[in-house]
């Protein structure tokens, strides 16, 4: 089983105070990144989202934005300072009292005057937003994880496939490797008498060839080892808990090192070209897995 490493998630929570919108944006990234957006007024919260995030996501950036909104019109709207106002008031009509000659001060000239109005200090439960906070963070993951198992589904089928791709290849390889160190020998063997004619060939010295060819392209040990890194990754891919994106991309760098060594040690056209479809098979696979959580 694989997760996608991109995915959304969107979740609101109201109460009668509060309205709270969270939205997740989950992208590839070789570590965990989070990058948090939350109103000023509340970044107190940041490292308990943070923590909660963590607990659900291994691997990749976490793009969240957390909207808070004052439901209550009392907490949105400014209010009147009334002991303020009445001050001014007193000021305007003992002026007029001092200035018979101007018109008595009205309502307009009062609320011309600035700092009037302010926005009051309401008092907010930070227990209980924290709690409906948690709640919508936690309903947003799990959209996430959803999505990212959905993406997982479509990723494994084309894994396996090319796993599959890649053991055939392997399994051609082994059927022929006795065979190419045969065909050598024969055609080293016509060669060198083609070259002496009537000659009397030197066995011995035609075995020594052989050895030595065979020595240096013995294969048997990168066959094994990359038998063994596909099994691996079969057997992580089978597994119901969700593989590791880094465990998986190791495997196919270690596949590709054995491919190489494998092309390096051969000049059978076959087991070239097997090699050539392994090794764009195992570069598709570390794509795949470079999307991997």
């Amino acid at each position: 089983m694989i997760l996608s490493m991109t995915a959304f998630g969107r979740s609101q929570r109201e109460t009668f105070e509060f309205a709270i919108t969270v939205e997740i944006r989950a992208l590839n990234s070789r570590n965990l990144d989070v990058v948090l957006r939350l109103p000023k007024n509340y970044v107190e919260f940041e490292d308990h989202c943070r923590k909660v995030i963590a607990q659900s996501v291994r691997r990749g950036r976490i793009e969240a934005a957390v909207q808070i909104e004052t439901k209550a019109a009392q907490g949105k709207a400014p209010q009147l300072n009334m002991n303020l106002a009445r001050f001014y008031w007193e000021q305007l009509q003992e002026l007029h009292r001092r200035l018979p000659q101007t018109a008595p001060p009205s309502l307009d000239h009062l609320l011309r005057i600035p700092y009037l109005f302010e926005t009051c200090e309401t008092t907010v439960d930070r227990d209980s937003l924290k709690t409906v906070l948690t709640e919508a963070l936690v309903e947003a993951l799990q959209q996430v994880q959803q999505m990212k198992i959905q993406e997982g589904k479509a990723l494994l089928d084309d894994c396996l496939n090319r796993i599959a791709s890649v053991r055939r290849e392997l399994s051609s390889i082994e059927n022929q490797k006795d065979t190419i160190l045969s065909n050598y020998e024969q055609r080293l063997r016509d060669r060198v008498q083609e070259l002496l004619g009537e000659t009397q060939l030197d066995e011995n010295r035609v075995l020594m060839e052989v050895a030595l060819v065979a020595e240096r392209s013995d294969i048997n040990e990168e066959l094994v080892r990359l038998g063994s890194h596909l099994d691996q990754m079969q057997e992580l891919l089978d597994e119901a808990p969700p593989a590791d994106g880094r465990r998986l991309d190791f495997l196919t760098q270690e596949m590709h090192r054995e491919v190489n060594t494998i092309g390096s040690k051969t000049g059978d056209l076959e087991t070239i070209r097997a090699v050539i479809t392994m090794k764009t098979e195992i570069g598709k696979l570390k794509e795949q897995f470079q999307n991997v959580e």
